[in-house]
């Protein structure tokens, strides 16, 4: 499984930041490329000092190398995914190791988790540290527990509340149990209290640096990015709790049912509802039920809340803190369930395959009808804004799929072979895409040192501003007809302009249509 999960990563070494990851790639770059201040790795107000210093340390050695940076992903998902296996035979333990090993590749090679290994974002980092701290946490090795529990505060903020909430159900479940005594329950917090110094430090030592910095902007706005919601908004970001909310069903989606997770979602109610018709149910099959089912329904409901609460875009990876958290209650409640070995293997193994090969393809059927779909080439993906509306960017970043859009670009750029200077219009999704070409080799590249000179931009632009970036009668422009896109600007370019060329680029079914149009002057 780890050797499996590696081999992902290192196949897609050459693929070049787009969309958010764009953004954070050049927060990273533009910190190392000044004078050293350790604040120019808080990106865009996030407090994700932690993990964009040390993502940034590999570009000291090889600047604008995107693939180093997905090297130090692999390497904490690595830890990530030891640290889950060790977790699920500490809370659930005595189990056949091939259980152990399904439940592992669950998170391991989810496709959540493994796409936004290759998408540069601070939530990817937060939910692999996470799951470090947690291990430490429950492991009872506070000072280890402390330190990454800092480290996931300064990678995202909302890492920085799922580290509190669980540390918090920690200790109501495992050390101060109302069982004790009161001075035991003192004594055994006060054991723990490097978990809860180091992160308070790290804060405080934190807000002294903004401080005395010019990026002081208020308290308010020191630790997290709340400038960025206004007053109106920010009672409805802390409070809403409304079903009936488009974006909220989107995250609850993306939670317990894209990627075939509805099958482990399923095993969770099932053991509910069992629960609440047969209360003692759980006593009697193990004494340590009740207290990891109210871990788990702290954990579990604590971590809906928290990343639900930023609702403007339906992108998968801001849900994905949540994810081992389900996957060890889901195994959790199947060991309850079914107490068949061969049974609970069979249905693992199901889930185990179904989930990894979602990785390559948009194979569930429920995710299907919920989200709905659009066509790329052969191949159909989610249409993943459709509940809340946008346009389809980061949202795609659901499985492995969405590279499909970058490799079919650079396809096309080797065909088309356009010239410096060149225009080329798409579609309505033009943020930080696509990526920039290198003049040499007619390649991606993520080094704006090596890009060619090219005007890319919408495809309803008007002639005056075409003609501005037209060096000679009769030059070609060209426009990329991306399937995430509207493309609805195509039919009056064919209108306006001679049709000269069509490049229809077929890569294992996904497909771009590139249209080479004549500008005249006259």
């Amino acid at each position: 499984m780890l050797a499996c999960f590696a081999a992902i990563i290192a196949w897609h070494l050459d693929v070049v930041p787009i969309w958010d990851a764009r953004i954070y790639y050049s927060c990273i770059e533009e910190a190392v490329h000044k004078p050293f201040d350790l604040l120019n790795f808080r990106c865009f107000a996030h407090p994700s000092i932690a993990y964009a210093f040390v993502m940034g340390l590999t570009q000291y050695v090889a600047p604008w190398t995107p693939a180093l940076l997905y090297v130090v992903n692999g390497v904490i998902g690595v830890a990530a995914i030891v640290a889950f296996h060790a977790i699920v035979r500490r809370l659930i333990p005595n189990r056949p190791a091939r259980e152990y090993a399904l439940v592992a590749a669950l998170f391991g090679l989810g496709p959540l988790f493994v796409a936004n290994a290759i998408f540069l974002t601070l939530d990817y980092a937060a939910a692999a540290l996470f799951v470090l701290f947690t291990y430490f946490l429950l492991a009872r090795r506070p000072w280890a527990a402390g330190l990454l529990g800092a480290a996931v505060a300064f990678t995202k903020e909302t890492g920085g509340a799922a580290v509190a909430l669980t540390t918090v159900a920690f200790a109501i479940t495992f050390i101060a149990k109302p069982s004790m005594p009161r001075r035991e329950r003192l004594a055994r917090l006060r054991a723990q209290w490097p978990i809860v110094a180091v992160p308070v430090a790290a804060l405080v030592a934190f807000l002294v640096l903004v401080g005395s910095s010019r990026q002081f902007a208020g308290w308010a706005n020191a630790y997290a990015t709340v400038g960025s919601v206004t007053f109106a908004s920010r009672s409805d970001a802390w409070l809403n709790t409304n079903l009936a909310d488009p974006s909220l069903q989107a995250f609850l989606a993306d939670m317990f049912v894209l990627n075939c997770q509805w099958l482990l979602s399923l095993v969770v109610v099932a053991a509910i509802v069992v629960r609440l018709v047969r209360p003692t149910a759980a006593e009697a099959a193990d004494a340590s039920a009740p207290r990891l089912a109210l871990f788990a329904a702290l954990v579990v409901g604590g971590l809906m809340y928290i990343t639900t609460r930023y609702r403007g875009f339906n992108n998968a990876r801001y849900v994905l803190l949540m994810s081992p958290a389900l996957i060890a209650t889901f195994y959790g409640a199947l060991v309850w369930l079914v107490r068949g070995a061969a049974a609970r293997f069979a249905y693992l193994a199901v889930c185990a395959v179904l989930i990894v090969a979602s990785n390559f393809r948009t194979i569930d059927p429920l995710s299907r009808s919920i989200f709905g779909t659009f066509e790329f080439g052969s191949h159909r993906l989610l249409d993943m804004p459709a509940m809340t509306g946008g346009l389809k960017l980061d949202a795609l970043v659901y499985n492995l799929e969405f590279l499909q859009l970058e490799y079919v670009y650079a396809d096309m750029i080797r065909g088309v072979r356009p010239r410096p200077g060149s225009v080329v219009l798409m579609g309505n999704a033009i943020y930080f895409f696509p990526p920039d070409v290198d003049g040499r080799r007619y390649t991606l590249t993520a080094n704006p040192t090596r890009a060619m000179p090219l005007f890319v931009a919408r495809g309803d632009i008007d002639r005056d501003t075409l003609a501005a970036h037209v060096t000679h009668d009769g030059d070609l422009f060209y426009y990329a007809a991306f399937a995430n896109t509207d493309n609805r600007e195509l039919a009056s370019l064919r209108q306006a302009y001679e049709l000269v060329d069509t490049t229809h680029v077929d890569r294992g079914g996904y497909t771009l249509d590139a249209y080479a149009f004549r500008f005249r002057f006259r």
